[in-house]
């Protein structure tokens, strides 16, 4: 009784509701995590209650529905009728268009004839991955910032995680967590080494040492690979438009002046090989066998 359901569009729509449910806690996590002048640590995400940030007035439960209240509110608070960023929606919406992805793909895509329980822990353990990635990664777009809040518990965690699936042994993530944090630390020293300056933070090694935990050191390969390919297309671009705008009002500056995280193209890389790795290892198989 329960398999119809889970294979039908009523499972899609559970994962989507509950990815933008998660969503709405990771808007306030990447709000409130971060270290402030004000708050060294961080703020807590239970205290205080959700509130607008231009008014103070709290936000009741009905006004704070995942993408849905933003549309009835059209993007404002009803109290001062101050705008709310339409990130919010954005990353509400595409929390839950991912999580709705690796559901189909755990419980329909790759695994249809494994038992319910073991479909839906999968599902569980990828969809806790994303979010991890999600909050991380636009944590660092903000702040520049990786937290070891984050890092340091995800790490086992996953490892952990990782260890109850068929298809992970204890080596996997074991040595994927080594080789996460070892290249970057690696290439962090070195360039430290030769240029007196520094350009990854060891805070990339830790989130890759996450991604490698889950999903072995392959993965950490690919990401880092993929990560440097978009890094480099996007991150191009980016550098050219805040030299342009920077130059408007202070005159050339130079490009290597300005500083972009690479955490968010690590994290999407590595989202991008969770959902293509069972392809990959099949083509790999094909092309050593």
């Amino acid at each position: 009784m329960l398999e119809p359901w889970l294979r039908g569009a009523g499972g899609h729509l559970f994962a989507a509701l509950l990815g933008a449910l998660f969503g709405s806690f990771a808007n306030v996590c990447i709000l409130r995590w971060p270290p402030s002048d004000e708050h060294p640590e961080g703020r807590s995400v239970v205290r205080p209650g959700s509130h607008c940030p231009a008014c103070g007035a709290a936000i009741r439960w009905y006004d704070n529905i995942p993408i849905l209240s933003y549309f009835i509110l059209r993007g404002r608070c009803r109290a001062c009728r101050a705008e709310f960023s339409a990130r919010y929606l954005l990353l509400e919406g595409a929390t839950a268009l991912l999580f709705a992805a690796f559901y189909r793909l755990e419980v329909v895509v790759l695994h249809p004839f494994d038992p319910p329980s073991l479909q839906l822990f999968r599902f569980a353990v990828a969809a806790a991955f994303v979010w991890v990635l999600v909050v991380i990664a636009f944590i660092d777009l903000d702040h520049k910032l990786i937290l070891n809040r984050i890092t340091y518990p995800a790490i086992p965690i996953f490892y952990g995680l990782a260890t109850l699936l068929p298809e992970r042994t204890w080596k996997d993530g074991l040595v994927g967590a080594v080789v996460g944090y070892g290249v970057i630390r690696l290439v962090a020293d070195g360039y430290h080494l030769l240029t007196r300056r520094r350009g990854l933070g060891y805070g990339d090694g830790k989130l890759l040492a996450v991604v490698g935990a889950y999903l072995g050191w392959q993965a950490v390969l690919v990401s880092l690979f993929l990560g440097s390919i978009i890094g480099s297309v996007i991150g191009g671009l980016w550098l050219v438009a805040a030299r342009a705008r920077a130059g408007k009002n202070e005159g050339d500056v130079p490009l290597r002046h300005v500083e972009i995280p690479f955490g968010p193209f690590l994290a999407t890389a590595a989202l991008v090989y969770a959902f293509v790795e069972a392809w990959l290892r099949v083509d790999f198989a094909i092309l050593y066998s």
